[in-house]
């Protein structure tokens, strides 16, 4: 079992990165991911893990658009609800993405994302911001396999970064139990919660990779601090209350 604290979770922001990989998958589509072969297992140097979500403000009559780096850890800390982006595109859930290039047209998004799947990665896609569009692959659901991709990418010559996705808040206090590093490291910390007294935990996807265990369903703040302190008098050492 795996629990991420604030200090070892992937978090948003341009941050350098370490990472080992250590194996080979099992032979597959480059539509997803498929590790270099003969890769030795050791330290490499991953590209800055960058992260924006997107607020908008009106003043007066005029939209601007700006970009803020977000925080992809549990905080007891409530923050301001998101504002639908007037420009761009409002997420709803969070997740890690491969971003393989930016243009400023949408015909420069779809002849690059053409190159992109003729080299095998057939599940580009291409998403809209403000002032650019991305040529990207989602559904990665831990740091290490997008790290594989990001491998397999720098192979075939694409210059390829990881970015974490914020989902925009919806205003609910929920009790965080933890985070687990892929699926089944979070299904056990669910487990354990059971066999614990807290039945009715769920998974979401973190913004960089991995997974949080949250329970939803407290009508407000006091409720879900008292719930983390006996989550916490429990064994859950890190759980918290969080404004989701």
């Amino acid at each position: 079992m795996v629990e991420h604290t604030a200090e070892n979770r992937g978090v948003a922001g341009s941050i350098p990165a370490l990472a080992t990989v250590a194996r080979s998958r099992e032979p597959g589509s480059k539509g997803f991911v498929k590790s270099p072969p003969g890769l030795p297992g050791r330290l490499v140097r991953l590209c800055a893990v960058r992260a924006a979500r997107f607020f908008g403000s009106a003043v007066l009559v005029a939209l601007v658009c700006i970009v803020v780096p977000s925080v992809g850890v549990s905080s007891a800390t409530p923050n301001a609800v998101q504002v639908p982006n007037a420009c761009g595109r409002v997420e709803f859930v969070s997740g890690l993405e491969a971003v393989f290039g930016r243009f400023k047209t949408h015909q420069q998004a779809l002849n690059f994302r053409t190159t992109v799947t003729s080299r095998g990665f057939v599940n580009a896609n291409i998403i809209e911001g403000c002032n650019e569009f991305r040529v990207v692959i989602r559904g990665i659901d831990t740091f290490d396999v997008g790290v594989d991709l990001q491998s397999e990418a720098r192979n075939e010559g694409f210059h390829v970064t990881l970015e974490c996705i914020q989902a925009k808040q919806i205003g609910r206090w929920e009790g965080i139990l933890g985070h687990g590093r892929d699926r089944p490291a979070a299904n056990d910390i669910v487990a354990r919660a059971a066999a614990a007294g807290f039945p009715g935990a769920k998974l979401r996807n973190d913004p960089c990779g991995g997974f949080e265990v949250y329970v939803a369903g407290f009508a407000d703040k006091a409720s879900a601090d008292q719930f983390a302190a006996a989550a916490r008098s429990r064994g859950f050492a890190n759980a918290t209350s969080e404004l989701n």
